[in-house]
């Protein structure tokens, strides 16, 4: 079976045709062996007997009266009769030879059939016995009677002319069996050549198909390749079948055929199998195999086309880009590909970006961020965004992105299409909006930082004063009184430089990194320069900070900035007089408190609350409720932006009449964080 399996298909075909035509010959001559040659024996035979019998009804009075003569008379006479006997034997009941035909002495073996029964030399079982066998003769042998007692006996011997007569039926027998397959091994060899040519063909086909995708422009020609439109006589030359001798009218798309029905392949065939040219065109399954692949490489090819097209649009589209772009693995963050632009804007060659992991390119303190929105990102059917992630470059500097990714699933395969946008120019002029958001803040407290540095100007003023009197009127100054002033002035002093410093940390330009940054201390520290012009106005801070709040990743100046923007509003809303509705004190109150593992920051007023009509629009861009000149509206739209920058949330909650409460809350800092600024330093 193994060797079977190993021959090709022509070879199996000729197997399979010789070994039917083997077993209908081998068929046919057995048959003939069991039914013809039996009959032509028995045949013999019976005409043997039947002579026996006349012989034995005439010899009997010869052989009772030992008439030798007459005995020799008769038995010459029935052989001269019946050509199909060879010799007579005629002997008494002892077995003695009365007469005989033999010319010549009689020969020991024609007395061999000494049982008194028929015995036909039949020639031995198989076809090797049959062929070797050399022809005998054949002897009847038959007992003569008279009433109960044998006389003697009849020796019949049938003429060899019979036996090579059946030798040569089987000899011309087995020459018919050995013609029937020499001619079915010549029908087998040219049925196999006939049927395995267009298979070879499309084995062929297929093989080169294989070597190389150029070669599905070509088509199979087997069977009719007339054209339908010869066969219709159709003059329809915008027909898309129209000349086609590779491919089929049935499989072409938007043929203009007289059928009312579908025009495209497969929803068409049904209609088409009534049509003329299908039926005479359609030929075998070895036609329709070839019909049937020079349709799916035409298939092949066009959908190699479309796609090599496409990849080539896309490709362009991947390359040609404003943004760097990256194909990145979401488990492993290595990097398959990378276009064009991301050789550009990291300055690395292509060939170095491939292979290497994503987050490389990124400041520790996002890395571990990264790494965990890509992985739960890869079953994800949307796209993701996380904005203003610091990237460092070999050379230029660090760079400020969006980095925005989208899951790629088409080969398999988990990966991320990461597209990194360049903010760096955003993130420069929003620093600097911020910074003018300070200015103008500084200059709206210009007031009140006056009254805050004027208290210790003027304490240290009456103490030089009271020195300086006392030393021109010559009067003794009592040590301990100098000492209380001293202390005093100095005190004075220091209070001075806090406020100056205060206002020069809160003003410098910072940046966005991450700091460890205790959210009580940002807090008090508005109070610095704000604490004395809300005291000056009359209004009271009632400060509730919960003292073991967790740390957060900020900047503390900007932290600080937040809280200044909504303390200036919470005291110009207090202080409108138009839209007081109570009698009752003036009250800010801020509570700081940590929740599900963020640390949230409560400022409340007991001003008019914000209106309903404006909600909606309370963190737009200068958008303000205040009077021409007096609010920029840039302090909310600037607080949510630095609260958004470190992953936070700003809201508010309010009722008009009855004040409002905006509620500020930053993710609590993990205990292994490490300040950006250690590693951009």
């Amino acid at each position: 079976m193994r060797v079977f399996q190993r021959l090709s298909f022509r070879s199996k075909l000729l197997v399979l045709i010789l070994a039917m035509v083997i077993f209908i010959g081998g068929s046919m001559g057995l048959l003939i062996r069991i039914a013809v040659f039996p009959y032509l024996a028995h045949e013999i035979e019976l005409r043997g007997q039947n002579a026996a019998r006349r012989l034995a009804e005439n010899t009997r009075p010869s052989i009772l009266q030992r008439d030798r003569v007459r005995l020799t008379a008769i038995i010459f006479e029935e052989k001269s009769i019946d050509k199909n006997i060879s010799y007579v034997v005629v002997t008494d009941e002892n077995g003695e030879v009365l007469a005989h035909t033999f010319l010549d002495i009689m020969p020991p073996e024609a007395l061999y059939a000494d049982k008194g029964a028929a015995a036909l030399n039949q020639p031995g079982a198989g076809l090797w016995s049959f062929l070797t066998r050399s022809p005998g003769k054949s002897q009847i042998l038959l007992p003569v009677f008279e009433g109960l007692h044998q006389v003697g006996s009849i020796r019949v011997g049938l003429h060899p002319e019979l036996d090579r007569l059946i030798f040569q039926l089987r000899l011309y027998n087995l020459l018919f069996v050995g013609f029937v397959i020499f001619v079915g091994l010549l029908f087998g060899l040219y049925l196999s050549r006939i049927i395995t040519k267009p298979v070879q063909t499309l084995t062929a086909f297929a093989r080169e198909i294989s070597l190389s995708p150029n070669n599905l422009n070509k088509r199979l020609t087997i069977g009719n390749r007339i054209p339908c439109n010869e066969m219709l006589e159709c003059t329809k030359y915008s027909c898309p079948a129209y000349g086609s001798q590779t491919l089929r009218c049935w499989f072409i798309d938007g043929t203009w055929c007289e059928n009312v029905g579908p025009r495209n392949f497969p929803e068409k065939l049904e209609i088409c199998e009534t049509c003329p040219v299908y039926k005479e065109r359609a030929g075998d399954e070895i036609v329709q195999l070839a019909d049937t692949f020079n349709h799916m490489t035409s298939r092949l090819s066009s959908s190699e086309r479309d796609l090599r097209n496409s990849e080539d649009r896309y490709r362009w589209l991947f390359n040609s880009g404003p943004h760097p772009v990256f194909v990145v693995s979401a488990q492993t963050c290595i990097i398959r590909d990378a276009n064009d632009r991301a050789a550009d804007i990291y300055g690395l060659p292509k060939e170095r970006l491939i292979g290497m992991r994503f987050t490389d390119l990124v400041f520790q303190q996002h890395r571990e961020e990264i790494r965990k929105a890509f992985r739960k990102s890869e079953h994800a059917t949307t796209c993701s965004l996380i904005p203003k992630v610091l990237h460092q470059r070999p050379e230029g500097g660090p760079l400020w992105v969006n980095i925005y990714f989208c899951p790629d699933s088409h080969a398999g395969k988990s990966d991320l299409v990461v597209t990194t946008a360049d903010i760096s120019d955003f993130i420069a002029a929003e620093t600097q909006l911020i910074q003018a958001g300070k200015m103008a803040t500084l200059g709206e407290m210009a007031t009140g930082v006056a009254h805050e540095l004027n208290q210790p100007l003027n304490a240290i003023k009456l103490g030089s004063e009271y020195i300086l009197k006392m030393t021109e009127t010559g009067q003794p100054v009592d040590t301990e009184d100098l000492g209380e002033l001293a202390d005093d002035m100095s005190r004075e002093v220091d209070r001075a430089a806090g406020i100056i410093n205060h206002l020069r940390q809160f003003g410098r330009k910072s940046e966005i990194v991450a700091h460890r940054v205790d959210i009580n201390r940002s807090i008090r520290g508005v109070f610095t320069i704000l604490g004395q012009q809300l005291r000056v106005h009359g209004i009271e801070v009632k400060l509730d900070l919960d003292a073991n709040l967790p740390q957060i990743m900020a900047d503390e100046n900007r932290v600080e900035q937040v809280f200044v923007n909504l303390v200036n509003n919470a005291r110009d809303a207090m202080l409108d007089p138009k839209a007081r509705a109570h009698a009752g004190p003036n009250l800010l109150t801020i509570r700081s408190f940590s929740e599900q593992g963020h640390v949230k920051a409560a400022v409340s007023d007991t001003g008019p609350g914000v209106p309903e009509s404006i909600r909606g629009r309370l963190f737009e861009p200068f958008f303000t409720t205040k009077v021409t000149g007096k609010g920029t509206g840039l302090g909310l739209s600037i607080s949510y932006g630095i609260v958004r920058d470190y992953k936070g949330t700003i809201d508010f909650t309010t009722r008009e009449g009855a004040g409002a409460t905006f509620i500020v809350s930053f993710p609590e800092a993990p205990a292994e964080m490490i300040d950006e600024s250690d590693r951009t330093r």
